[in-house]
């Protein structure tokens, strides 16, 4: 009875060995054992050895069915069992190649047959028989014989989602296998840490918050990636050490904070999507529970929160760049490649997490290569979105200086307006000096004469010892002054009258001859005192259309000017002649100084001057009424002319009449 139940007993256990795949040293290269592994998992976290060995007899242990083991997020110890066969005759690893497991116990069995065990864990300080670095490697001693059967229990729990590649090598099988992962893990630690020391750099330069916020994202990141995990924390003190693997999600949820604010200010949602804010509100308030969750002590809890809050915060991230890029932000193109490479990342170690997709060495490498990915193309994007506002500066500096040209342009121009009229206003207030001498002078000496002798005769105390005839031939004598009188106090009103813009043309038709005429007889006694004979050439047709007071003012000016500057016995003629520009109107007499004549007429159509010219008897004047004849003829739409041959002087001028009116 008892040998049947041995044979029972020993067929339970070989039937449990059958399961168990015994793992051949010789033959393993550096690839992961777990589909060769069997488990059983501890909830209560306090069995030992023995009493596992007891279940392990009982068939407790589960077959692992990947070659990573993958035993989510539990609070659960795990205990692994490991039997393999070492021919090579030589010592060997048992690496467990993931740097985060806060407990790793490697229990084997002495050379006394006793148990040892090594106890290390991403919390324990350097322990002798583990290196304990990125990963956990625990150094197995030589077997006895190379056909024994050797057995190794592995004990592990961690705060966080357990994924365990465990590898069983030799020394020569380690020192080729490693060297592909650390290769690729030094490419993109290398070009994360030259992504933060260009942004530091940046920043301190450019003092611009966003490159801050995207150095605090890079920062925390590096963190969280590269020293937590793939386990190089372990370059630094354990102090530091510690705070990494307790609290490593505060991290993560540090750079989804940062990443949130470097989006916002990158895509200058202020202005272009303002409405987006309480979003963002909603996706900080995320990464604020994570980071008070981790700082709480809740790894475990933590750990479940990542896979929902970074895959929510990254899909609002990207879904705002796509809006941003379509609103006309150019950088935003290799901003929402980036998030497309995060999301990815993101998406796959989910897959791997739950199941879907098999666990592999490269998945723990899948992470972390994406975000470098990731930090490249945000530093395409700070770069393009430079280059955009260095152009933009450009254009903005270009258009500044055209406009500068443009306006020293229109100032030189407005101060050359503003020169011009000054010297304009230099030469009027010049010229008008001189008409204020020149008015005093004519008031104290053409008027001032003429009414002095008014006032000798007078004030004669004798005037009965006159007789008639003396008294009419000395009145006949001043006749002569208060006819110039007359004209010059005339010339003086209607020059005041145009100095103050009060002259207003009234075009009427009148009979020039019968004008001409009426001024003839009001000169016949002046030109008679110089022996001068006036004549008047007129032909039928004479009516004109102009200004009747304002021609006669020019009338009585040249039939004037015309008995002064005559020597005596000459003659004046006005002649009157209907051309088809219009009645040609000219007065006609001799000079006996042509040139000062000329320099009289000239000079005052050049430059206004009111320059007095003595007349053949050295008969004073103002050459006040010149002016007037020359600004009088302008309003009748006519112009004062000469012609000087030899000592003959003709003045000349047009007026047109009332079949010329487009009113008549």
């Amino acid at each position: 009875m008892r040998f049947f139940a041995l044979i029972l007993l020993l067929s339970l256990s070989l039937s449990s060995v059958a399961n168990e795949g015994v793992i051949q040293l010789d033959k393993q290269s550096y690839q992961n054992i777990g589909k060769k592994l069997i488990y059983l998992e501890d909830k209560t976290g306090e069995l030992t050895l023995n009493e596992v060995k007891k279940l392990y007899q009982a068939d407790k242990f589960k077959q692992s069915k990947d070659d990573i083991l993958n035993f989510g997020n539990s609070k659960s110890t795990f205990w692994i069992r490991i039997l393999y066969q070492n021919t090579t005759g030589s010592g060997s690893f048992l690496v467990v190649d993931v740097p985060n497991l806060e407990i790793v116990e490697c229990y084997t069995t002495g050379i006394n047959g006793k148990a040892q065990v090594i106890k290390s864990g991403s919390l324990s300080n350097e322990i002798e028989g583990v290196i304990a670095k990125n990963n956990f490697i625990f150094s197995l001693s030589k077997p006895d014989q190379a056909n024994d059967l050797n057995e190794v229990y592995l004990r592990i729990k961690t705060n966080n989602f357990m994924l365990v590649p465990i590898k069983l090598i030799s020394h020569e099988v380690y020192i080729a296998g490693s060297a592909l992962k650390q290769h690729i893990e030094s490419i993109y630690i290398g070009v994360l840490i030259t992504l933060l020391l260009l942004n530091i750099f940046l920043y301190i330069s450019l003092h611009e918050k966003m490159y801050l916020f995207y150095g605090l994202y890079l920062l925390a990141g590096f963190v969280y990636l590269v020293l937590y995990l793939r386990g190089y924390a372990y370059l630094f003190e354990y102090d530091f050490r510690i705070i990494i693997y307790k609290y490593p999600h505060f991290f993560l949820a540090l750079s989804s904070m940062a990443g949130i604010l470097f989006s916002w200010k990158f895509l200058n949602l202020d202005a272009l999507l303002p409405r987006v804010k309480p979003v963002y509100y909603f996706m900080m308030s995320f990464a604020l529970a994570l980071m008070i969750v981790s700082l709480l002590g809740y790894k475990s809890t933590a750990a479940s929160m990542i896979r929902y809050t970074t895959l929510f915060i990254s899909l609002g991230l990207g879904a705002v760049g796509i809006v941003s890029w379509n609103k006309g932000h150019r950088p935003a193109k290799f901003y929402i490649v980036a998030w497309l490479f995060r999301v990815s990342g993101i998406v796959l170690i989910n897959l791997n997490l739950f199941g879907i997709l098999e666990l592999r060495d490269y998945t723990f490498e899948i992470f972390p290569i994406t975000t470098t990915i990731e930090m490249l193309l945000l530093a395409f994007a700070l770069g393009d979105r430079y280059s955009m506002l260095i152009s933009s500066e450009r254009e903005a500096r270009e258009g500044l200086m055209e406009l500068v040209q443009t306006q020293n342009q229109r100032l030189e121009h407005v101060v050359e307006e503003r020169t011009l009229k000054l010297s304009e206003t230099i030469v009027e207030l010049e010229s008008s000096n001189r008409v204020k001498d020149k008015l005093f002078s004519i008031v104290a000496h053409d008027l001032r004469t003429p009414f002095n002798s008014l006032i000798s005769i007078f004030s004669l105390k004798d005037m009965g010892m006159l007789n008639f005839e003396e008294l009419k031939m000395l009145l006949n004598a001043n006749r002569k002054n208060i006819d110039q009188m007359r004209l010059t106090l005339d010339n003086l009103l209607f020059w005041a009258k145009d100095q103050m813009n009060q002259v207003s043309v009234q075009f009427t038709e009148f009979d020039l001859k019968k004008l001409s005429e009426v001024l003839m007889l009001v000169y016949e006694p002046i030109a008679q005192s110089k022996n001068i004979r006036l004549e008047l050439n007129a032909n039928e047709g004479s009516m004109v259309y102009a200004d009747e007071n304002q021609v006669k003012l020019i009338l009585r000016n040249l039939i004037d000017n015309a008995v002064k500057f005559s020597p005596e016995d000459n003659t004046i003629s006005i002649n009157l002649e209907r051309q088809p520009k219009g009645l040609r109107v000219a007065v006609h007499n001799v000079v006996l100084n042509p040139a000062a004549v000329k320099s009289a007429l000239e000079g005052g159509e050049k430059d206004r001057r009111r320059s007095d010219v003595a007349g053949a008897a050295n008969e004073s004047g103002t050459g006040l009424g010149l002016q007037l004849c020359r600004e009088y003829m302008k309003a009748n739409g006519s112009q004062l002319q000469q012609n000087i041959i030899g000592n003959e002087v003709e003045l000349y001028f047009f007026l047109k009449d009332n079949s010329s009116n487009p009113a008549a």
